[in-house]
């Protein structure tokens, strides 16, 4: 695989991880539904594989440009009170495909159980750790995939970070 595409479906997959987050043993907030209810914008993205870290919105920014990057910074996602998540997309989305990268998928729903953030979407349920600090959510999850089309199976972290909007 391209590493252009390998990178796109990677961002696809994150999607959902911005309706998603994760506690730290050590820190964060007592993590409730309030503390996750309200409006979030994506603040940062990191790949993290063994001691390497990437920053992800720098891939993106490489392969897809600068316009996709001010359209995921800028898009809302809003927790909603009826557990439905709610996504604004920026005005900023103006360049070609931009608008695919919706920050909510339609119909999602959200969960907190613990330092876990369950989003049930038309694909699923999918479950997260959750570190909510102040006006700060972090999610992280450990996933498995060939990141640079090798044949071989990297395992990695990916970690979103987003900031009350």
């Amino acid at each position: 695989m391209k590493l252009g595409r390998i990178l796109i479906w990677a961002f696809v997959v994150a999607m959902p991880f911005w309706m998603s987050s994760c506690k730290k043993e050590n820190g964060g907030d007592v993590l409730t539904p309030n503390g996750v209810e309200g409006s979030w914008k994506v603040s940062g993205i990191q790949l993290k594989m063994g001691n390497q870290t990437q920053d992800y919105l720098a891939l993106i920014k490489q392969y897809l440009g600068e316009e996709v990057i001010a359209c995921l910074t800028d898009s809302k996602i809003t927790f909603n009170s009826n557990s439905k998540v709610t996504g604004v997309a920026s005005p900023k989305c103006q360049s070609a495909g931009a608008d695919d990268l919706s920050p909510a998928s339609d119909n999602s729903t959200w969960k907190v159980n613990g330092n876990k953030l369950t989003i049930t979407d038309s694909d699923g349920a999918q479950t997260y750790d959750l570190v909510v600090s102040g006006n700060t959510m972090t999610w992280s999850i450990n996933e498995q995939d060939d990141l640079d089309g090798d044949g071989v199976i990297d395992n990695y972290t990916t970690i979103i970070e987003f900031k009350r909007a």
